[in-house]
């Protein structure tokens, strides 16, 4: 298991985080006169919570420019200076290995996960897969082409009423004012989906983002949960994986039965959670503490800056 350590706070002040940005290394090989890596764990595009302070994690390794590079692990929540603790899982894929995954869905009350290619921007054949965890052992259970036409997926998640599984997820509608939370029933056994509904979500955050919807995490209430983002590439900044970034973290409605049909209900006001200045979240999950208590964490991907997992402040 690889130890990251991770001492220094968030630059939480935008002009800040701009002067920083604007500062170029003399040297990007990593490794100069001594120096190593101040961390060493990969982006977190996609993040499901187990037990014990545990996560699963997705990385987007492409299948063709990255073949070696991590693609799902294990984090644990620090407990002391050594911070966060992250172990990678060796994955079999049967073939050819995951290609950009940007989001994982736990599916309630089984041990199984969803690993969710993004569609890497139009790129064919996207899949999902099902995937068993095991200790550390993870396993692919079954894979599926997505079900649906897709340009470039961020967000999924998976509600359950009784017997019924509803699978959600939403474009990042880079640049665009709005995306479409798409929601259909599907059988996680065979990984056969319905018909899709949608709903149009107006950007939450559109001042200081430019991705609409980057994470999503359903609570067991229901409650949707996101992540917006500000990114470089996006904006069009030179060298984009220096940042800078921002992100802002929502409650924007919720996913219930009605009647017999599963529907998504916005709020007319998205609740803010939380604005992170100079980080990039991807991912967003819910814990229920054994108190009842709600918890939030948020993961990182900070391109050159690398990953990190955090907790939200409490709020009402």
């Amino acid at each position: 298991m690889t130890r990251h350590r991770s001492r220094s706070a968030f630059p939480f002040a935008a002009s800040a985080l701009v002067a920083a940005a604007t500062t170029s290394c003399a040297s990007n090989t990593g490794r100069t006169a001594g120096f190593a890596p101040a961390s060493v764990l990969p982006d977190l595009s996609g993040m499901v919570a187990l037990e014990d302070g545990r996560f699963l994690a997705v990385h987007d390794a492409k299948a063709e420019d990255e073949p070696h590079r991590p693609r799902v692990s294990l984090l644990r929540v620090p407990t002391d200076l050594d911070g966060v603790l992250w172990m990678e899982l060796d994955v079999d894929w049967g073939g050819r290995p995951s290609n950009d995954l940007e989001s994982a869905a736990s599916i309630p009350g089984t041990d199984d996960v969803l690993l969710v290619e993004s569609g890497d921007n139009g790129s064919p054949g996207p899949r999902i897969f099902r995937a068993r965890l095991d200790g550390t052992r993870l396993a692919i259970a079954a894979v599926t082409p997505w079900p649906h036409e897709i340009f470039n997926v961020e967000s999924s998640a998976v509600a359950r009423f009784g017997d019924r599984f509803v699978f959600l997820y939403a474009e990042r509608a880079e640049k665009q004012p709005s995306t479409e939370i798409r929601w259909a029933e599907f059988t996680p056994d065979t990984l056969a989906f319905g018909a899709f509904r949608s709903v149009t979500l107006a950007g939450p955050d559109p001042a200081r983002t430019n991705r609409p919807m980057v994470a999503l995490d359903v609570a067991p209430d229901g409650s949707l949960y996101i992540a917006a983002a500000f990114d470089s590439e996006a904006a069009g900044l030179p060298d984009p994986d220096d940042g800078p970034f921002a992100s802002s973290v929502w409650m924007v409605g919720a996913v219930a039965m009605d009647g017999d049909a599963p529907t998504v209900t916005l709020l007319a006001e998205p609740r803010r959670l939380g604005t992170l200045d100079g980080v990039k979240v991807e991912s967003v999950s819910v814990v229920t503490t054994t108190s009842g208590e709600r918890q939030v964490y948020v993961g990182l991907d900070d391109e050159n800056y690398g990953a990190t997992l955090r907790r939200l402040p409490p709020t009402d």
